[in-house]
């Protein structure tokens, strides 16, 4: 029988607690709950849950779906008492197994290449014990909550512990189920509901479906990244976490479903669907009870408490025996549901091979590996029964089958097909790889992080720590000279790698038998038979890799094996609406998943071989405070075993073992599409795309591949911070480094003043850079505003012939002073929209919005007066009251003529600024640097930048009429700006060039400063949306059906809803892939004024 330690599985959970499993499982019981019954449950939530749950019936040990709306379950949650004393211990008894996960110090500081916040785990366990100890916490809800997000935060499949509490209930959401459709699997999908799909599959179509436009006014895409972000042991790429959203055939072939069905965070009692055709759908929440939980009895949130947290667990629950499990086995080897029929299969139906159908596909052969474990059955529920050596055997048997058939049948190309595949045996994928490369090395490397036990066990007694824990065999790991690691020290080290200190790089000796009761080898290795594949059976040009970016753990160390030692090219499929490359391992690439009793079962083992042994006992006694409890956890699990998991290995690359772990690796796919129609209703249009791709010269998806020809490349995508998360993400007692983005959930602040301080942290953090450019800019324009005027004007001085007067109109006003000061123009122009953006912000609701528009409008300003000060200097001219300033006197000219320009030109009028006899040197500067106008300039950037902010937050110039009060309102910015211009005539301040130069530059610095802080100037559909320095803004084909928020009104009108245009005729019935084809075309396609209404079962009328 095959160690545990052979075993890794991505994204596990516990099985009586696996949402997708649970709910396929439950009872579906009729509730009739009056408006007293809910009264009731507001007073009494776990009262009433209790009713309600012996009302319907529910069989011992059976998982039932009640119709209560979950804000009830939430109240019962969050009336359970604070047990601070044995919360403190819960964490006392945590801490030592956390410690064992390999990924803690890098999480805390992650690379740039990581697409999340990072999380220090050990932080958030010591925010958490100090607001225990210092009486912060009110309700034992708030603690399993802030305890649950540490792991959650940590987005790694290896690394969770379920709070009993937390896992009670899981919330439903079973009408709440979309696919991510695209016309022709390179341009953006949209998202429809899976009712029209499905229809649409069995052509039962008669209508034209609509894509889906929100939930509950969020833009769709932005609501299923968010929500995407909200699960636990999840990926930790967020195009995986987004493709785990939808059912597919691959993950409805392992028991899987779309994750928008369930949630086990907090989620409201409704839902509004709206679509495009402006139809809406309302969707009602559920509660769901695991097959673990009774509720019969219970009477109030202590009574909640001390059944699920304290009492041990149901032994009732639904654990299935071992006949069922022969029986589950069994009916899976007959076939594989929505998948043509295979040449050779696993009896498990873990891996599959098939000829792709087809006249022009005669050449290609698919191997699918849907998991590295028997389909349907998890990691906690294989049976004593369960032989696992006889399970790979037969994995290595499909294969090279597989390969007999196909070079048999002249198939010399290869897809290999890993959607949905969550990890399982490594053996087995290290038996694939050396079946497909037999002379192919092994270059992936693992280390443990140092931690007091490792350090303890491995000098106490390392012969056994390696039996244990390490190898759990009698055989010495070995490092990357091929050499025995055969000392406690040589292994622990500790070795420092990228700020973590971790044990020495090794892997287990790949030249012994895996199982040495067979014996069974790896390909190549048994020194007693032939190899069972001699040489590589397909060329490495002619294999390509398809996966859903899922492909986690086994899955992940097969693709790399395959794609960094041989070049294997691979295809990603699905994830979010970007022209962006995609990952195809986006799942957790730790190397080694360790269940919590495992590693206290390996420890007490090293423990009790110490046996009398002083030296032994005394190193072991030293840090014994250090290692796990051997006592059950002070709040109990529901399930057996289900104390939680760790990721115990990091994996690294041999070309880079001082470098960062894979995990952590950005590593993109060669090309990307996304699904079709017909892809989500068949894997043989996905493999026939694969097959395109590789080597039909068929295009990826746009930003996917290296090749400017949008074709498949050898090269993959470098790392692009525009594919990071755009999540929200987790909150709570998390210490994370600050992203380049706003968050308005700076998480974890204890205060209203705290949240702010951290917030304005995190602002300046991101806009540093730009607000020490502006400072420098201003400070340049106000040293050259104050700087002597270089260049030397003249003026003409003609005398009236009568009375001998000076005589020049144009320059001799009187200096009346300003109505307007320069300084208080300058402070209006940015002072009043800064005012009216923050205001704004009620309704808008977004910081980084008011951040663009404040930025943005100082950009404007600051600079337009560089240009302007600039100009002044090396242009200027005079004012109208110059010669009031002056005051010339002629006779000066000869005696102050240091430049030689005094009494020059036509009849020697000519003259300078010399024969002024002006005392005061500052207000001669002034007169004499007329153009442009300052007044009129700031006036222009400033309040020419808020006009078309109002133009954009209010859609003036959009889709429809705009009421009257929006067009006025608009315009008032305008109105300002001409005052402050038209005021410097009134004062005989300027001349009206100096005014028109003014409002010029102002206006051309208003569009500019706009369009570099906002996605559009005039296009309505992107305008009112705020750019990010990090991430690419993802132009869609018609921003109204994409984006909504953010704007002050998108109503058309007096606040009347834009209307479409009714059907001229009733809606062809189109029962092919055609039909969602049609409707996303459509959508692109039809002018935004003329747009028709869909109808469809998802949604009523259009409004």
């Amino acid at each position: 029988m095959i160690p545990s330690i052979l075993l890794t599985l991505a994204g596990v959970t516990f099985a009586a607690l696996e949402p997708r499993q649970v709910m396929h499982e439950a009872r579906d019981q009729p509730s009739f709950i009056s408006s007293r019954d809910l009264a009731h449950a507001k007073t009494k939530p776990c009262k009433f849950l209790s009713q309600v749950y012996e009302e319907s019936n529910s069989e011992p040990g059976a998982s039932v779906i009640l119709a209560v709306p979950p804000s009830i379950a939430i109240a019962c949650l969050k009336s359970v008492p604070l047990d601070k004393e044995r919360d403190l211990e819960l964490l006392d008894y945590l801490e030592p197994l956390v410690g064992f996960q390999s990924t803690l110090e890098i999480l805390a500081d992650p690379p740039k290449e990581y697409l999340f916040p990072g999380v220090d785990v050990l932080g958030g366990f010591g925010t958490i014990r100090s607001r225990l100890e210092n009486n912060k916490y009110k309700t034992q809800y708030e603690v399993m909550t802030d305890l649950r997000s540490i792991f959650a935060a940590a987005y790694d499949g290896h690394f969770d512990y379920p709070p009993a509490l937390l896992n009670a209930f899981i919330y439903l959401r079973r009408d709440l189920e979309f696919e991510s459709v695209s016309v022709d699997g390179i341009r953006l999908p949209y998202i429809f509901h899976a009712i029209d799909t499905r229809r649409g599959n069995q052509g039962l179509l008669s209508y034209r479906p609509s894509a889906v436009k929100s939930i509950d006014g969020t833009p769709i895409v932005e609501w299923l990244e968010n929500d995407a972000a909200l699960s636990v042991a999840s990926a930790q790429d967020p195009d995986a976490q987004y493709n785990s959203l939808f059912a597919s055939l691959p993950r409805g072939a392992v028991g899987q479903a779309g994750n928008t069905l369930f949630s086990q965070f907090e989620i409201p009692d409704t839902y509004t669907i709206e679509f495009h055709n402006g139809s809406t759908r309302e969707v009602t929440n559920e509660i769901l009870v695991p097959p673990t939980v009774d509720l019969s009895g219970i009477e109030s949130g202590e009574d909640f408490h001390q059944y699920i947290e304290i009492t041990p667990a149901n032994t009732t629950s639904k654990e299935p025996s071992d006949h069922q499990r022969r029986s589950m086995r069994e009916t899976q080897s007959k076939i594989i549901a929505g998948y043509p029929r295979p040449i050779v299969k696993h009896s498990d139906n873990s891996v599959a091979g098939y000829f792709l159908p087809g006249k022009d596909y005669e050449d290609t052969a698919v191997l699918s590996i849907l998991s590295f474990l028997p389909v349907g059955i998890d990691l906690t529920n294989l049976g004593t029964d369960f032989d696992m050596s006889k399970f790979i055997l037969e994995g290595q048997a499909v294969v090279v089958e597989l390969i007999k058939q196909a070079k048999a049948a002249g198939r010399d190309k290869l897809i290999i097909d890993m959607s949905a595949n969550g990890g399982g045996s490594v053996i087995l994928a290290h038996s694939i790889y050396r079946l497909l490369f037999p002379d192919g090395k092994f270059t992936s490397w693992d280390r443990y992080r140092a931690n007091a036990v490792l350090e303890a066990t491995a000098e106490a007694d390392y012969d056994n720590l390696v039996e244990a824990l390490i190898t759990r065999s009698q055989y010495y790991p070995i490092n990357p000279e091929n050499r025995s690691i055969e000392t406690g020290k040589e292994f622990y080290g500790p070795y420092t790698v990228k700020g973590q200190n971790v044990t020495a790089a090794f892997q287990t000796d790949k030249t012994i038998p895996w199982d040495a009761s067979v014996p069974a080898y790896l390909n190549g290795f048994d020194p007693d038979t032939e190899p069972l594949v001699e040489e590589a059976p397909w060329k490495p040009e002619n294999i390509i890799i398809v996966t859903d970016g899922i492909c986690a753990s086994a899955c992940g160390l097969l693709t790399g094996l395959l794609t960094r030692n041989h070049g294997i090219r691979t295809l990603a499929l699905g994830g979010r609406p970007l022209n962006q490359a995609m990952q195809a391992m986006g799942g957790v690439k730790g190397t080694l998943l360790n269940f919590n009793s495992e590693i206290v079962t390996a420890i007490a083992q090293v423990r009790s071989s110490a046996g009398v042994n002083k030296e032994k006992l005394s190193i072991l006694s030293d840090a014994s405070v250090s290692f796990p409890s051997m006592q059950d956890p002070p709040l109990l699990p529901l399930t057996t075993g289900g104390v939680g998991k760790v990721n115990a290995l990091n994996g690294y690359t041999e070309d880079n073992l001082e470098g960062y772990p894979v995990h952590f690796r950005y590593e993109a796919a060669n090309c990307r599409l996304f699904y079709t129609q017909l892809m989500l209703a068949s894997p043989i249009e996905s493999w026939r795309r694969a097959r395109g791709v590789a080597w039909n010269d068929e295009l990826c998806v746009q930003g996917s591949t290296t090749n400017q020809n949008g074709k498949i490349g050898d090269k993959t995508v470098k790392y692009d911070s525009s594919v990071r998360s755009r999540a929200r993400g987790i909150t709570g007692p998390v210490v994370m480094p600050l992203l380049p983005r706003i968050n308005p959930a700076v998480a974890a602040s204890e205060s209203k003043k705290d949240k702010l301080k951290a917030f304005m942290r995190e602002w300046f953090l991101v806009n540093w850079k730009d607000l020490s450019c502006m400072a420098f800019v201003g400070a340049v324009a106000f040293g050259i505003y104050h700087s002597p005027v270089i260049i030397t004007r003249t003026f003409p001085v003609t005398f009236d012939a009568t009375s001998g007067d000076i005589v020049y109109p144009q320059w001799a006003y009187p200096d009346r002073g300003w109505i307007l000061p320069s300084w208080l123009s300058g402070l209006i122009s940015i002072a009043i929209p800064i005012i009216i953006y923050i205001v704004a912000q009620i309704k808008i609701k977004s910081a980084w919005d008011a951040s663009n528009a404040i930025i943005g409008t100082n950009w404007s300003v600051i600079l337009a007066s560089l240009f302007q000060v600039t100009l002044k200097q090396l242009v200027g001219g005079f004012r109208p009251y110059f010669l009031d300033v002056c005051m010339p006197d002629i006779s000066l000219a000869k005696s102050h003529n240091k430049t030689g320009l005094n009494g020059v030109g036509f009849y020697q009028i000519m003259y300078t600024t010399e024969i002024c006899t002006q005392p005061d040197p500052s207000r001669i500067q002034n007169a004499i640097t007329s153009f442009p106008s300052g007044h009129t300039t700031a006036a222009f950037a400033g309040f020419g930048f808020l006009f078309l902010w109002l133009n954009a937050k209010l859609k003036v110039w959009a889709d429809h009429k705009p009421a009257f009060w929006k067009l006025f309102l608009t315009f008032l910015p305008l109105l300002a700006a001409v005052l402050i211009a038209g005021s410097l005539t009134i004062d005989a301040a300027h001349n009206w060039y100096d005014i028109l130069g003014g409002g010029f530059i102002g206006t051309v610095m208003a569009f500019a400063s706009y369009r570099s802080t906002y996605a559009a100037v005039w296009d309505w559909r992107f305008n009112h949306l705020p750019l990010q320095e990090t991430e690419a803004f993802r132009y869609g084909f018609d921003g109204d059906l994409d984006y909504g928020a953010q704007t002050l009104s998108m109503a058309a009108g007096w606040g009347g809803k834009k209307v479409r245009l009714p059907e001229s005729s009733s809606a062809p019935v189109i029962s092919t892939e055609s039909t969602l084809r049609s409707g996303a075309e459509e959508i692109e396609n039809l002018d935004a004024n003329t747009r028709r209404k869909r109808r469809g079962p998802v949604g009523d009328e259009a409004v």
